[in-house]
């Protein structure tokens, strides 16, 4: 669709906000304070949403990849077995949900994440979750040194991803609509409250600012096209111990194990978080690991994210958030990575 502009102000966007989660067609998603730190959680009004901070803890993944996902439960009847396949109420009783204060780089990673689940079989679990999330992003004013959104060909205020895009004014909001996801949510508050969102050319909005990309991320891609065997990468990654906690924090990351689980009276199939850091991900049943060495696992990483995924889809596996680098127990540093293999 053609993108639509509004002005909204600070008030409205709380009234708005507010709206949405009082008339329960939605679930309100947003960056929540818990504790010493703030994740995206459910809010029952604007006032728990916390807007300051940079990024949640975690991305919202987990909304589109729960950690743990029933792919469907079977109970022993006699001599006969009766399946039930969860997708068969998943369509009927899937929640909306809204994302509200998203940040750039974390909406990015939904339609990065959609052509994984989508290229070669349709997994209607990720797809029903994906048609039914709404994103409502804010752009950032003030990146810190872990971002690089604008490496990963974003930036602080990209609307890829998003169904709307929120950019701040002097007492409020300026409103790009991008998608007639947002043209749904925003409807019904047209006709209801005329003065909420006022109707603004593309012209009013300020221009967006000038965001530079600090190195060329072709140029990554190409070490890595070429340098398989480098040993810089048995070298540079000694100190990682594996956590994987990179991939969990990681809004793209999408590895998952199937385990059936159960009892001489039924079970269930389910599927999990897993990461390509832990030995075991690739440890054959005869007991032959063709990643042996942390070396050889962090490579997969930096392999799929920057060469693979862009060879099939023209895009990267990354959008640059930095969380992998920020939670990281040893200060791997996924930015200064790429950069400095930008470099060799």
């Amino acid at each position: 669709m053609e993108e639509k502009y509004f002005e909204i102000t600070l008030e409205n966007i709380k009234k708005f906000v507010n709206s949405l989660i009082e008339n329960n067609n939605y679930e309100i998603i947003a960056p929540k304070k818990t504790g010493e730190d703030t994740f995206y959680e459910k809010i029952n009004s604007f006032d728990e949403a916390n807007l300051d901070i940079l990024l949640p803890k975690l991305s919202f993944k987990e909304n589109l990849l729960p950690k743990t996902e029933s792919l469907f439960s079977y109970s022993l009847s006699g001599a006969g077995i009766v399946i039930d396949n969860p997708l068969e109420n998943e369509e009927r009783e899937a929640k909306k949900k809204i994302i509200f204060g998203a940040r750039p780089c974390d909406a990015a990673a939904g339609p990065i994440m959609e052509k994984v689940f989508n290229w070669d079989y349709k997994d209607e679990f990720f797809n029903i979750k994906f048609k039914n999330l709404h994103i409502i992003s804010i752009a950032c004013g003030k990146p810190d040194n872990y971002c690089f959104c604008t490496e990963m060909q974003l930036s602080p205020e990209s609307s890829y991803g998003s169904d709307i895009l929120l950019k701040k004014s002097g007492n409020g909001y300026y409103v790009t609509v991008v998608t007639e996801k947002g043209m749904d949510i925003i409807n019904p508050f047209l006709d209801m409250f005329k003065d909420m969102f006022k109707e603004i050319s593309k012209e009013k909005i300020p221009p967006a600012g000038k965001w530079k990309a600090s190195y060329d991320i072709k140029k990554t891609h190409s070490f890595l096209d070429n340098n398989f065997e480098h040993q810089y990468f048995q070298e540079k990654f000694l100190s990682c111990i594996g956590c994987g906690i990179c991939t969990f924090t990681c809004p793209t990351c999408h590895c998952f194990d199937i385990q059936d689980e159960g009892t001489l009276k039924g079970g269930r199939r389910i599927r999990n978080w897993d990461s390509c850091q832990f030995g075991i991900f690739t440890l054959h049943t005869s007991g032959h690991n063709p990643r042996v060495t942390q070396g050889d696992r962090y490579r997969q990483r930096l392999m799929h994210k920057f060469k693979i995924y862009n060879e099939k889809f023209n895009k990267y596996l990354c959008v640059g958030c930095g969380r992998c680098s920020r939670n990281c127990p040893e200060d791997i540093n996924l930015k200064e990575i790429t950069k400095e293999l930008a470099s060799l």
